[in-house]
């Protein structure tokens, strides 16, 4: 375990001295990976700036609740990149994203992304320029082969937004690391990661099974009760439900994997990619 907090030490420092952020953030989804990232940072005594946790309304509510009050208790400064209506909006006009890599990349923009950038304009760079902002994250090269494949690297600058540096502090822990240093450390676990073995912070459906959908269902049946009723209201408007493929035209291809904010659903791409042959490939 010393070994591991020294890698990730290690990490951390470099990427500050070759980034020079101005402001650090830390990114909580309420999951096991995140939570074990979120709390390496603070015994390695990283100041972040805030604690980002996004709300995509899609997902169980008790995992936003537990993200609320462990910032909360930590005293950080929190922050939430809430989605609002976008999800009934969306569904409403288009119906439901569909399933596989394209789907996951269209609902990540709609219920992530735009509401992350948002948040982080008007509270953290004001319209300031070339003010580079540090995101920690819990991405490890561990949970998928896609990940071992492309994860060569700690840290990540998209041409897309060259002044957002994304660090993967536990990259190179794996699941019973994570277990070993939340137990050794008695850290209170969300109850849904504890249920659902993820934060089911995001259950859009394109990157969920029928299983994922029941077993959630089992343990939030309130949770379960609305996804159900919302499913009928849109299928009778689009013809198809939740986590099923898109009828006629698909989504197009995107040609960007790097979903920093989706660790609990990309890690499932693979499965996923075996099933549905996307365009991509």
């Amino acid at each position: 375990m010393n070994e591991l907090l020294l890698n990730s030490k290690e990490i951390y420092d470099k990427t500050v001295a070759d980034f020079k952020p101005k402001a650090i953030v830390m990114m909580f989804s309420g999951g096991d990976d995140s939570l074990t990232t979120y709390h390496v940072a603070r015994e390695l005594g990283i100041k972040f700036d805030f604690v980002i946790h996004g709300n995509t309304r899609t997902g169980i509510p008790e995992t936003t609740d537990f993200a609320r009050k462990t910032v909360a208790n930590l005293k950080d400064n929190y922050l939430e990149a809430d989605a609002g209506d976008s999800y009934i909006r969306y569904l409403t006009r288009k119906g439901f994203f569909g399933i596989g890599i394209s789907s996951h990349a269209i609902s990540y923009h709609i219920l992530k992304q735009d509401h992350f950038e948002r948040v982080v304009a008007a509270n953290i760079r004001k319209r300031q320029r070339n003010f580079p902002i540090l995101f920690i994250n819990g991405m490890r090269r561990d949970e998928s082969e896609n990940r071992k494949k492309r994860m060569t690297s700690p840290f990540k600058i998209t041409s897309r937004r060259p002044n957002d540096m994304w660090l993967s502090l536990i990259l190179n822990w794996s699941k019973p690391n994570l277990k070993e240093y939340l137990a050794g450390n008695s850290i209170e676990r969300c109850p849904v990661a504890v249920n659902l073995c993820r934060s089911g912070e995001c259950m859009c459906g394109t990157m969920q099974s029928k299983g994922d959908r029941a077993e959630a269902s089992y343990y939030y049946p309130e949770w379960g009760k609305q996804l159900d009723e919302l499913e009928n209201k849109i299928k009778a408007i689009h013809g198809f439900g939740w986590g099923v493929k898109m009828p006629g035209k698909a989504h197009p291809a995107q040609t960007d994997l790097f979903q920093p904010m989706c660790v609990g659903c990309v890690k499932t791409m693979e499965e996923f990619k075996k099933n549905y042959p996307d365009p991509l490939d």
